[in-house]
């Protein structure tokens, strides 16, 4: 079968909320709901795309800008379907949507203990930035923000 890469439609949450939670390293909090995914998507329209094989998602990605960096967000593929250039695929066409944006730099954040997600990324041509600290902060009254 022939893997399709499209864009993510809001119809494909509830498979990449499955996928998303199946994959080591892909943290799900309440910014994954339907509603804030589809606002996700209205806002940074043509940037996320999934994986699929015969009408199964096996892979997704969400991506986004600020207008002048391009996010990568729960990058991941299906654990029987890892090791097949999906990944790769993904990121790439999150990459090249960015880069017809205008946008020539991309980030994206790794659990620190996921070391088969950092070394994929390194081996597709990411860096890891060791003068950047990743630091948050949440609304009061946040639940799992």
């Amino acid at each position: 079968m022939t893997i399709e890469i499209r864009e993510f439609e809001i119809t494909d949450h509830d498979a990449a909320i499955a996928l998303w939670r199946n994959a080591d390293g892909v943290t799900m909090r309440d910014a994954d709901s339907r509603e804030a995914i589809a606002a996700y998507l209205e806002r940074n329209r043509g940037l996320s795309f999934v994986a699929v094989d015969a009408g199964r998602l096996i892979g997704a990605a969400l991506c986004g800008t600020d207008g002048r960096r391009g996010y990568l967000n729960h990058v991941a593929v299906a654990n029987d379907r890892r090791r097949a250039g999906i990944g790769r695929r993904l990121a790439e066409r999150c990459f090249t949507e960015l880069e017809a944006r205008g946008i020539q730099k991309c980030h994206l954040m790794v659990v620190s203990t996921n070391t088969a997600a950092k070394t994929f990324w390194a081996s597709v041509g990411w860096a890891e930035r060791p003068d950047v600290i990743l630091m948050s902060r949440t609304t009061p009254g946040a639940t799992n923000a």
